[in-house]
Protein backbone atom coordinates (compact mmCIF):
# COMPACT_ATOMS: atom_id res chain seq x y z
CA UNK A 1 0.00 0.00 0.00
CA UNK A 2 0.93 3.79 -0.70
CA UNK A 3 0.45 6.83 1.39
CA UNK A 4 0.56 10.33 1.02
CA UNK A 5 4.16 12.06 2.61
CA UNK A 6 3.92 14.36 5.33
CA UNK A 7 4.72 17.60 4.90
CA UNK A 8 7.98 17.33 6.95
CA UNK A 9 8.93 13.74 5.13
CA UNK A 10 8.34 15.83 1.46
CA UNK A 11 10.44 18.67 2.76
CA UNK A 12 13.63 16.00 3.58
CA UNK A 13 13.06 14.80 0.08
CA UNK A 14 12.85 17.50 -1.43
CA UNK A 15 16.49 18.97 -0.12
CA UNK A 16 17.95 15.63 -0.97
CA UNK A 17 16.86 15.72 -4.14
CA UNK A 18 18.12 19.21 -4.87
CA UNK A 19 21.41 18.24 -2.76
CA UNK A 20 21.96 16.31 -5.38
CA UNK A 21 21.79 17.94 -8.07
CA UNK A 22 17.88 17.57 -8.94
CA UNK A 23 14.80 19.53 -8.96
CA UNK A 24 13.49 20.35 -5.77
CA UNK A 25 10.30 19.45 -5.38
CA UNK A 26 8.45 23.01 -5.79
CA UNK A 27 11.00 23.66 -8.86
CA UNK A 28 9.68 20.41 -10.13
CA UNK A 29 5.93 21.47 -9.64
CA UNK A 30 6.77 24.87 -11.26
CA UNK A 31 8.53 22.92 -14.41
CA UNK A 32 5.41 20.76 -15.19
CA UNK A 33 2.88 24.17 -14.75
CA UNK A 34 5.72 25.40 -17.84
CA UNK A 35 5.42 21.98 -19.63
CA UNK A 36 2.22 23.16 -21.46
CA UNK A 37 0.98 21.64 -25.10
CA UNK A 38 2.62 23.83 -27.80
CA UNK A 39 2.35 23.82 -31.51
CA UNK A 40 5.73 23.65 -32.83
CA UNK A 41 6.28 24.43 -36.91
CA UNK A 42 9.63 22.50 -38.08
CA UNK A 43 10.86 24.15 -41.29
CA UNK A 44 12.77 21.71 -42.95
CA UNK A 45 15.90 21.61 -45.91
CA UNK A 46 13.89 19.99 -48.48
CA UNK A 47 11.48 22.95 -48.48
CA UNK A 48 8.87 21.06 -46.23
CA UNK A 49 7.14 22.05 -43.53
CA UNK A 50 5.89 19.87 -40.26
CA UNK A 51 3.23 21.34 -37.78
CA UNK A 52 2.62 19.31 -34.71
CA UNK A 53 1.85 19.37 -30.77
CA UNK A 54 3.89 18.89 -28.29
CA UNK A 55 4.35 19.04 -24.24
CA UNK A 56 7.22 20.78 -22.48
CA UNK A 57 8.73 23.73 -21.74
CA UNK A 58 10.02 26.32 -24.79
CA UNK A 59 13.66 25.20 -24.33
CA UNK A 60 12.93 21.00 -24.36
CA UNK A 61 11.64 22.03 -27.96
CA UNK A 62 14.44 23.65 -28.95
CA UNK A 63 16.61 21.42 -27.37
CA UNK A 64 14.54 18.06 -28.78
CA UNK A 65 14.27 19.62 -32.47
CA UNK A 66 17.94 21.40 -32.65
CA UNK A 67 18.53 23.19 -35.99
CA UNK A 68 21.16 21.56 -37.62
CA UNK A 69 19.88 17.74 -36.64
CA UNK A 70 17.99 15.71 -39.16
CA UNK A 71 14.97 13.47 -39.54
CA UNK A 72 13.98 10.62 -41.59
CA UNK A 73 10.88 11.33 -43.14
CA UNK A 74 10.97 8.10 -45.59
CA UNK A 75 8.19 6.01 -45.84
CA UNK A 76 9.51 3.33 -47.94
CA UNK A 77 13.32 4.23 -48.04
CA UNK A 78 14.97 6.24 -45.74
CA UNK A 79 14.83 10.27 -46.26
CA UNK A 80 16.71 12.14 -44.31
CA UNK A 81 16.41 15.78 -44.37
CA UNK A 82 17.89 18.25 -41.85
CA UNK A 83 16.38 21.02 -39.34
CA UNK A 84 16.98 23.95 -40.68
CA UNK A 85 14.37 26.29 -38.57
CA UNK A 86 12.00 26.05 -35.95
CA UNK A 87 8.95 27.84 -34.92
CA UNK A 88 7.03 28.09 -32.06
CA UNK A 89 3.60 29.64 -32.40
CA UNK A 90 1.90 31.65 -29.76
CA UNK A 91 -1.20 31.06 -31.10
CA UNK A 92 -2.81 28.03 -33.08
CA UNK A 93 -1.65 27.31 -36.68
CA UNK A 94 -4.17 25.14 -39.23
CA UNK A 95 -2.11 22.45 -40.12
CA UNK A 96 -4.04 21.42 -43.29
Amino acid sequence: MSRDLTPEELQTLSATMKAQGNMSYQEFCTYLEQCTEKVVVLHLSDGDTITTKVHGTENDVLAYYQIGSKLNMGADMDRIVEIVGVDIPTRPVNST
